[in-house]
């Protein structure tokens, strides 16, 4: 089953991965360490809290949710997801590209255009629309790329991300690191439905 964080993250991750250097898009990634407490929702499902953090000078996410066994940890530059299960003392590499949307690309052929602004969480962000074949939505993010604000559909599927509180601050890299002496296992990459093996863990399974 696919969670609410499942949906809107596979919507918002690519327009965080709009170019950079075109003109008029949104950041790519936030510009500096931030940890940053979410709710999110999706029809029929009761919504639950995300928590988010980017260490920006390995560039990786840690993502956390309170009905999984483990996190989850993306390292933009290596391309690679992982499953992190202390308690089981297992490491789960999960199917990359095209599974992991924060780590693709813009989709083939979608349009991304500015769609006014907001406030959120105290912080000020600009609303960007994006629409493909895969589906449409909006994000909201401040100009230093923190995603403050989500909501849209994706293969027929409606869900929304908010922020609720945002915070700036040096955080400490050994959390955005495997610890040592895990059982190391691979999911292989013609696996379909990350929520079907791991179900509520993944953001942007399929």
């Amino acid at each position: 089953m696919r969670t609410a964080l499942t949906r809107i993250l596979a919507l918002a991750g690519p327009l965080l991965a709009v170019p950079a250097a075109a003109q008029e898009t949104p950041r790519l990634f936030p510009t500096r360490d931030v940890a940053v407490r979410y709710t999110a929702s999706a029809p029929g499902q009761t919504a639950q809290p995300v928590e988010a953090a980017w260490l920006a000078a390995r560039q990786r996410w840690r993502i956390e949710t309170p009905r999984a066994p483990g996190w989850v940890l993306l390292d933009v530059p290596a391309q690679r997801a992982q499953m992190v299960m202390e308690g089981q003392r297992m490491v789960v590499t999960l199917p990359g590209r095209g599974q992991i949307p924060l780590l693709d690309g813009l989709p083939e052929g979608a349009k991304v255009s500015r769609a006014g602004s907001a406030r959120v969480a105290g912080h000020d962000c600009a609303l960007w629309r994006i629409v493909s074949k895969e589906g449409n939505g909006t994000a909201c993010l401040t100009p230093d790329g923190v995603l403050l604000r989500a909501s849209g559909e994706r293969e027929g599927r409606r869900g929304s991300l908010e922020a609720e509180e945002v915070r700036y601050a040096p955080l400490n890299a050994a959390r955005f690191e495997v610890p040592p002496g895990l059982m190391a296992l691979n999911l292989p990459q013609g696996l379909s439905g990350l929520g079907q093996a791991l179900p509520g863990l993944l953001p942007g399974g399929r």
